[in-house]
């Protein structure tokens, strides 16, 4: 504690932010020089931005060396005016976009001599030319694109960027999907396992999204994928607002070429309010955003073609405050709730209604900012936060062994998953010994201060100093009970009639029972990161200009069981380069090199935790062989008394497993030592100015990762015995060397506008590779298994090198909106246009096959040695889905009313607008000895498998088995509303 507190007081006086200022609430900044007309520094200067977005208005004298800064600017359209006795004044329009710094570089002409003044149109989308790889999306740019308005729809627009993760999570440049960080307002919103954006915003409230994906600023961390940065509206001087109702139907798609596919015809609209305005001008703002939708679709399952209709109510609630206690001081206060109430909810890939529940979450987030200019230059800024993530009543409402248990299909594979049928996963009618059933909490908190300092200097030019200290913690509370009699049955197959399901048991090894019983009630974990950064803006001149920036993160992590699992620190370099050719910003070189630290995954630091966790014992199925025959079959219910039967005779849960138990707290421990993962990068680009109306950028990226989480069992470390006196062997979690991943890419990104045009486009070719998944969609983080039982697995079957899944090789959007010249009196008319080109993505679960290694190999010693090992038949990563291409169409219609700003508006939205049908999804089982006693066994060391023999492909594999398998069939959805 005492060292906590040392270091807590360290990073107060030393610690600091980035150039930008974004961590926090993320503004802008404006930075630049004046000089004379023969070219020498002029001090004394005044600069002035105005603007419609900031209360008032915000000032700058130059320095000796012409140098000058304005931080803490809203994102929006500034007037800058440039003043100094005895020269002709200038004004300039610049566009300030969030978490960036726009440079000026200005020469003021003398007094009499007249001054054009130059406008510089403002960019809807921003391609920055530093050292940072980024791409920045006003709202207005997004609402005229044919896009969804949730987040993931303005991510995935960037380049560097793929929905290729487990269940199309998002994976920025190539790290595991839960490694990216996602903020609003500079608030994390991750949810915390899986980290995968909470929408807790409103899309009409939305002002503008960043997308980082390479040479970040040290002023971020506890990420090793990229940062997305969202920003809300804050109100202004003037009232506004708008009315929005947005009519979606699931009967205006078209259908996949899935037979089972079906629709529900009903209207499901969405509807958005917001109002913003001042209370005191240029003193108080207010800004309020409402947002209500009760949507229903159809669900065809997999394998059954089952049908049943999903729906969600869900009301959000967005209320914001901005005070200027004067020119210099300004508090930010905001809040956001949303509350979803899900009828027929999910978990996993199901097959049957019995698999599914009614649950529901309240989500909220509470944020306060304060901003100070201290002194022309000298800033501080501070924040504190806090989400609320609760989910109830998750899973079975039965905990009876017929009702409660849930089976799988080891027969069929999709992803990493076996289907599942008869009982959902979970149990939400479980009790701890308060009385309450499922309850998880998934939240965090966080309080940081910043400080910046501007120094200029005539040797070495100007430096924006930035110290800061941050205090993250974020913690999970669950029981988390795996299904409602604590057992699972994992079957040999299942015989699919119709929408029945009979559940077949064979008794040759290849139908498990699996029992998870709760270790240990939870009292929550507790992770919590202590940083400290610093960052150097350095403008040595008008052509070179560096990013020189550290981070150090501690971590001391609590598992749900009370015990200290984690204490880790690390440091993490930023360094980039930017040379501007002629010093005119037309062309620009970058270079950098950075060192991302993620964040301690809550999945790891409960990996040997008692609390809230459950074991895993396993056992083969030795009873009477069940829907074996020709029938007739016996249903679930009657299969399940079968196998409980000959359960309890044979001794139950006292009989001998199949394989080491897995017990939280007993079995498996977290090792001391362990530490997060990282990921160093390399970046090379160059940019080029195209006049004042359009910029393209390529940048090469190349990342490796490092320190990846893995279990480690072998003869070192041991077996230890559970109160009972039973013995194990040992798990210890920890960071394992073996594992490997590498990204690398070319990202290519353009922008310009014409006078009715606007288009952008961008592509990548990337290039994921390794020999780990490192994630799946059941537990998020997974951990790798290289280092256990290294007897029973060889590098070239087991775990070789290939593709990542996820992998796509190219990736293209491009982007269009035309502003057809249709008379005034009919109103302004736009035309959006997206074209997709997603080549194959290798397969989310890699096809593997399973074998028992153990008949080749001499027990060295171990208690229970593994009897199932992934045997890559197929070179990893080499299976891939179809290239998908897909063109979307808008149409944006408005019409001002005469009152005011008040306009009508209309937004037609047509997606995959040739209703191409690319498969991206189906069945990828391998069958071998492992699941089907008709295969030949064969030594994995020294036999090279016969496909037909040994093992071969499922006899769906590679084929859709649902409508979800299939890209997005074409649909159609259109929103009406005022603005004012």
């Amino acid at each position: 504690m005492r060292s906590v507190k040392v270091f807590i007081v360290i990073g107060m006086l030393l610690g600091i932010a980035a150039p930008a200022w974004a961590q926090g609430n993320p503004t802008g900044t404006i930075r630049g020089q004046i000089m004379d007309p023969g070219n020498l520094p002029l001090p004394g200067v005044t600069i002035t931005a105005a603007s419609p977005a900031m209360q008032g208005t915000r000032s700058a004298v130059t320095s000796v060396n012409g140098d000058f800064i304005i931080p803490f600017l809203p994102p929006g359209d500034y007037t800058v005016t440039i003043e100094l006795q005895g020269f002709q004044p200038q004004k300039k329009a610049v566009s300030v976009a969030m978490a960036d710094t726009k440079p000026l570089a200005i020469t003021l002409a003398l007094a009499g001599v007249q001054e054009t003044v130059t406008v510089t149109a403002s960019a809807q989308t921003e391609v920055l030319t530093t050292s940072t790889v980024a791409a920045t999306y006003r709202k207005d740019m997004l609402e005229r694109l044919p896009l969804g308005r949730d987040l993931a729809s303005a991510v995935t627009l960037a380049p560097g960027v793929t929905p290729t993760g487990p269940s199309g999570n998002i994976i920025m440049s190539g790290a595991l999907s839960f490694e990216t960080q996602y903020l609003v307002n500079g608030v994390v919103i991750n949810e915390n396992l899986r980290g995968q954006a909470l929408n807790l915003f409103i899309e009409d409230a939305v002002q503008e999204t960043k997308v980082s994906t390479a040479s970040i600023s040290a002023e971020y961390g506890r990420f090793g994928g990229g940062v997305v940065n969202m920003i809300t509206k804050s109100g202004g001087n003037m009232f506004s607002g708008s009315f929005r109702t947005t009519f979606n139907n699931d009967a205006w798609r078209a259908l996949t070429p899935d037979p089972n596919d079906k629709k529900v015809n009903k209207i499901t609209p969405v509807y958005e309010a917001t109002l913003g305005g001042p209370v005191l001008k240029d003193k108080l703002w207010f800004f309020s955003a409402v947002r209500y939708t009760k949507p229903e679709s159809n669900v065809t399952l997999r394998f059954t073609g089952y049908n049943y209709t999903l729906s969600q109510a869900e009301p959000r609630y967005e209320l914001k405050g901005t005070f200027a206690i004067n020119q210099k001081n300004k508090v930010i206060a905001s809040y956001m709730k949303r509350t979803t109430s899900t009828t027929n909810n999910s978990f996993g890939v199901v097959m049957d209604k019995a698999s599914l529940y009614d649950s529901s979450t309240n989500q909220n987030l509470m944020v306060f900012n304060y901003t100070s200019v201290l002194g022309n230059n000298l800033f501080l800024e501070g924040q504190y936060s806090r989400k609320i993530s609760a989910t109830k009543d998750t899973g079975s409402r039965f905990s009876d062994l017929i009702k409660g248990t849930l089976m799988s299909d080891r027969s069929r594979t999709v992803g990493t998953d076996n289907p599942r049928f008869n009982s959902p996963t979970f149990c939400a009618v479980c009790f701890d010994s308060t009385g309450t059933g499922w309850l998880e909490h998934r939240d965090n908190w966080d309080w940081y201060v910043k400080l910046s300092y501007f120094l200029s200097t005539q040797k070495t030019g100007s430096h924006n100093f930035a110290f800061g200290f941050d205090n993250f913690k974020e913690w999970r509370k669950n029981n988390n009970w795996q299904s409602g009699s604590a057992y699972s049955v994992s079957a040999t197959s299942a015989i699919i009639d119709g929408t029945s399901i009979y559940p077949v048991f064979k008794n040759d090894n290849t139908t498990f029972v699996n029992w998870s019983p709760l270790v240990k009630e939870t009292v929550g974990n507790d992770i919590r990161t202590y940083s400290a950064y610093a960052n150097d803006s350095w403008r040595f001149n008008n052509k070179l200009s560096f990013n020189l920036g550290a981070r150090f993160d501690m971590n001391r992590s609590k598992d749900q069981s009370g015990a200290q699992v984690v204490k880790d620190s690390q440091w993490s370099p930023r360094v980039g380069v930017t040379y501007d050719l002629e010093g005119d910003a037309k062309w620009t070189v970058n270079a950098a090199y950075s060192r991302y630290v993620s964040g301690v995954s809550t999945a790891l630091v409960d990996a040997g935790s008692a609390g809230g966790r459950t074991a895993s014992y396993s056992w083969y199925y030795k009873g009477p062989a069940v829907n074996t025959g020709t029938g007739p079959y016996l249903t679930p219910e009657q299969s399940l008394a079968v196998l409980w039967a000959w359960f309890d005779a044979a001794g139950g849960n006292n009989m001998t497993t199949r394989n080491a138990p897995s017990i939280p707290g007993v079995s498996t421990k977290v090792k001391e030592g362990v530490k997060s993962p990282s990921s160093n990068e390399f970046s090379v680009g160059v940019a080029n100015q195209i006049g004042q109306k359009g910029i393209w950028r390529v940048d090469y990226i190349y990342r490796k990762a490092a320190d990846q989480y893995g279990d480690f069992l072998d003869r070192s470390t041991g077996t230890v015995q559970d109160p009972t006196g039973r013995s194990y062997d040992l798990t210890l979690v920890s960071n394992t060397q073996k594992a490997q991943r590498t990204y690398q890419a070319m990202v290519a990104n353009f922008s310009y506008r014409f006078d009715r045009f606007t288009m952008a486009a961008n592509y990548t070719l990337g290039k994921m590779w390794g020999n780990i998944n490192g994630e799946n969609v059941g537990s998020g983080p997974t951990r790798a298994s290289i280092d256990t039982y290294p007897e029973y697995r060889a590098e070239s079957w087991n775990y070789p090198m290939g593709y990542n899944p996820g992998d796509q090789r190219h990736k293209f959007r491009g982007m269009m909106v035309y502003q057809t010249p249709i008379p005034q009196s009919f109103g302004g008319l736009d035309v959006g246009f997206v074209q997709r080109f997603d080549s194959g993505v290798s397969s989310a679960g890699d096809p593997n096959g399973s074998v028992d290694s153990r008949a080749y190999v001499t027990n060295p010693g171990y208690l229970n040695p593994v009897s199932s090992v992934g045997y890559y038949f197929l070179p990893r990563g080499s299976f891939r889905w179809n290239n998908i291409w897909t063109t979307d169409l808008s149409v944006n219609w408005s019409k001002r009313l005469g009152v005011g700003a008040t306009q009508v508006f209309f937004r037609g939205v047509i997606t995959n607008v040739f209703n191409n049908s690319g498969q991206v999804n189906g069945d990828i089982t391998i069958n071998t000895n492992f699941t089907n006693k008709t295969y030949t066994t064969f030594n994995p060391f020294t036999t090279a498998p016969v496909q037909g023999v040994n093992w071969d492909l499922g006899s769906n594999f590679g084929k859709p088995q649902a409508p979800a398998d299939y890209q997005s069939a074409r649909l159609f959805s259109f929103s009406v509303g005022l603005r004012f």
